[in-house]
């Protein structure tokens, strides 16, 4: 289970929406949900960050404070020393807004 960063900032409260993200069933999108793929969109994917194809559900979103509680690097630094967050390339805005707005239907 991943949950993708919504938005490159912060809201002013200091917390940070997120978004569920999974590499599971990435063939498969239900309402609210759309995905990033290497083949289908390989800029929004290099821009993301990811390492696989993934999914995002906007019908389970949640705000978490944004501190080192919750955006720390892992205990042992598995992938390094850097928190890995990404971004949403522009070409998503248009698929990931009409997820989101498909999950409030």
């Amino acid at each position: 289970m991943n949950w993708a960063r919504l938005g490159q900032h912060r809201c002013q409260s200091g917390f940070s929406p997120l978004a569920y993200g999974t590499s599971q069933k990435t063939d498969r999108l239900y309402s609210g949900e759309f995905r990033v793929t290497k083949s289908e969109h390989p800029a929004a994917y290099a821009s993301a960050g990811l390492s696989y194809d993934t999914k995002f559900d906007l019908s389970k979103v949640l705000e978490l404070p944004y501190n080192d509680d919750y955006f720390s690097v892992p205990p042992h630094a598995p992938h390094g020393h850097n928190s890995k967050l990404g971004t949403l390339h522009p070409s998503m805005v248009r698929i990931a807004a009409a997820a989101f707005a498909a999950s409030r239907r």
